[in-house]
């Protein structure tokens, strides 16, 4: 019997270019679905980032149902657009989401910080994965978020 297959979770991550136009559509359309629709934050969602982005897709039954990106620079690693649909949340698939995203980070640029944009009601939430606040908060596309970093793995 293989019904428990139903509820298997793929995780992949891809470059921009090695997205499909489905795989695209789906991440913006959940992007979308969630941080504009669902939260009422009207802020620019292509912002010429996920070109240069390495993206998390997890689907389950071939269907997107959580997402981040992680982007890098020359001096931090950013995670960013973390989301799960609606029915997904709840399950502890967000804890190995953002775990996978410091994972992934720490194998790019073991040295560098790895930050990332909370929304202010998450605050504890990321503490919990050793992320300190590093700014005050702020207004963005009118959701209260703040500046988080993670220490790279070979700081001081």
């Amino acid at each position: 019997m293989t019904s428990h297959n139903v509820f298997e979770v793929s995780w992949q991550w891809l470059p921009f270019q090695q997205l499909s136009v489905n795989q695209l559509y789906e991440l913006l359309k959940l992007r979308e679905q969630v941080f504009q629709l669902e939260q009422s934050s009207l802020y620019p969602d292509l912002d010429d980032k996920d070109q240069i982005a390495h993206h998390l897709l997890v689907t389950q039954n071939e269907q997107l149902i959580g997402y981040l990106r992680l982007i890098p620079t020359d001096s931090a690693i950013k995670l960013g657009r973390i989301v799960l649909t609606e029915a997904t949340r709840g399950q502890a698939l967000g804890r190995e989401l953002v775990q996978a995203g410091i994972a992934r980070a720490l194998s790019v640029a073991p040295s560098l910080p790895i930050t990332l944009s909370a929304q202010q009601a998450l605050q504890s939430y990321y503490e919990d994965f050793g992320f300190r606040a590093c700014s005050l908060p702020y207004d963005d596309g009118g959701v209260m978020h703040l500046d988080m970093v993670l220490p790279g793995s070979s700081q001081d």
